[in-house]
């Protein structure tokens, strides 16, 4: 099925709206780490395993203050 310019219009609107790309750059070193990391504990998404990890450290950031 496909997407009709109605729902690609909505869903580009949506996204623009209620997100914002951050980009991240690191070493390839640091890069192969991150991806041995997520095939070895079976993560789905490597943006959803960054959001978590950086919520987590800024919860530990705001309660050591």
């Amino acid at each position: 099925m496909t997407v009709s310019e109605a729902q690609k219009k909505a869903s580009k609107k949506y996204f623009d709206t209620n997100y914002k790309q951050v980009k991240l750059s690191m070493p390839n070193t640091e890069a192969e780490a991150l991806e041995n990391h997520l095939k070895e504990f079976h993560y789905d998404s490597k943006a959803g395993f960054i959001r978590t990890a950086i919520k987590e450290k800024m919860d530990r950031d705001l309660n050591n203050q």
